[in-house]
């Protein structure tokens, strides 16, 4: 009989690796810069999302990061020479590096904001009678857009097809990131009347300090952008301000004050992922349309495809940590599937986050992945067998919470609408 040495008792090892014992730890267990820039900047806050019929009845805290203008009517602001809409490209370049974004002036023609704002606001529709909408504090979104119309998948490219821009934006990014990008989303962001504002936050999860970001988001802008309908918040030059504070190891002081983003339809505002941003405040009667279109370096990833090359017979007999070391567990902003997993923890075993059952059905043969949709889809299309219902509502089962809000009440025809959309 083999004895195991002791050293791998596993109480052993934890009475052997108290904190201070540990490689690393402050490191590993550091929540800078955003611990230290919310302690000593208490306007920025978390506003408690509001659903149903509390839905818009949310407390109004003047003086909060949300309670804001455009940088040109901002006291604090209209004397800097924040980034204007432009096409110039030494101009985009400055901007980008010193205020950490920059607005790339009719990079959509406005026939081509036009398909994209028709198709985004059809799919929601859509996706609403299907009683699939995912519901965000702010209003709703569109995910995986690549599967719900062409003029995503060129947006996904930059195509010129549908962004007359694309080659100056593709070049941009470049620059910013190196070559060979991948693109990590694309979401349509539709801002409503009665939503919260997004807390602010950094997109980028690692190497904060560095000198360049590791990724990019484009902002692009299918409706005007301005300060009553939920322009998006962010404080210039926050990206440098936090990643010094990191490199001098010291606090995040008094932030400077945000503003809301102002842009005409068709501009695209390329945003560095290290800088202070959220989702404004819709005050209009109308929806604020974004398109978001995440990027990275291409190494952010897994070296093995697990999502693809484990067998189907290893998925089923897969332990949750086994499925979590795979990757086969998203949180917000990892490894969704159609939007499942947004709000997860990337916990072992969390419910919310656990996608093995989308490669399991597509193994079966009986994926049903949510395509284009509509106002003047058929019954059977909205009622469809789509996966996203089923795992959702396997999720919600006992009370468990799901990101994806699919609840609602019965339509014309019997199908089923959200009961909380307020459009």
């Amino acid at each position: 009989m083999t004895t195991v040495p002791t050293e791998f008792d596993p109480e052993i090892i934890a009475a052997n690796s108290a904190p201070d014992q540990q490689i690393y730890q402050a490191q590993n267990s550091s929540t800078e810069p955003m611990k230290s820039a919310l302690e000593n900047n208490p306007e920025i806050y978390f506003v408690e999302p509001k659903r149903g019929a509390d839905w818009g009845n949310w407390e109004y805290k003047p003086g909060s990061y949300y309670d804001t203008t455009t940088g040109a009517k901002h006291e604090d602001w209209c004397h800097h020479d924040l980034p204007q809409e432009t096409k110039d490209l030494d101009q985009l370049r400055h901007d980008f590096v010193r205020w950490g974004y920059c607005k790339i002036e009719a990079a959509l023609s406005p026939a081509q904001v036009a398909v994209v704002q028709e198709r985004v606001l059809a799919q929601a529709e859509g996706e609403r009678w299907a009683k699939i909408a995912q519901k965000t504090p702010s209003g709703q979104n569109i995910n995986a857009c690549v599967n719900k119309g062409e003029c995503f998948e060129q947006l996904i490219e930059q195509h010129p097809s549908i962004m007359q821009g694309g080659p100056l934006v593709e070049q941009l990014i470049t620059e910013a990131i190196g070559p060979g990008w991948i693109c990590t989303s694309l979401i349509g962001a539709i801002s409503l009347k009665g939503g919260v504002p997004q807390a602010l936050h950094q997109d980028q999860g690692n190497d904060l300090d560095a000198i360049n970001p590791m990724t990019i988001n484009l902002l692009i802008a299918i409706t005007d952008l301005h300060e009553t309908n939920g322009g998006t918040l962010i404080i210039p030059g926050s990206h440098t301000i936090l990643a010094e504070a990191l490199r001098k190891s010291e606090p995040v002081g008094k932030l400077p004050p945000a503003i809301n983003i102002d842009a005409k339809a068709g501009t695209v505002v390329l945003t560095d992922g290290r800088i202070l941003h959220g989702t404004g405040i819709n005050h209009t009667n109308e929806p604020r349309i974004v398109m978001l279109n995440g990027m990275q370096k291409p190494f952010l990833r897994q070296q093995e495809n697990w999502m693809l090359s484990v067998r189907p017979e290893v998925l089923e007999r897969a332990s949750p940590k086994l499925l979590h070391r795979m990757g086969f567990q998203a949180t917000t902003g990892t490894q969704t599937n159609e939007g499942h997993g947004f709000g997860a923890r990337g916990l072992i075993g969390e419910e919310a986050g656990a996608t093995v059952a989308f490669r399991m059905a597509a193994d079966a043969g009986e994926y049903i992945r949510v395509g284009e949709l509509g106002p003047d889809s058929t019954e059977a299309d909205l009622c469809a067998d789509f996966t996203l219902r089923e795992v959702v509502g396997r999720t919600r089962a006992g009370g468990r919470s799901a990101p994806t809000g699919i609840t609602g009440l019965r339509g014309p025809s019997g199908v089923q609408q959200d009961a909380d959309f307020t459009a």
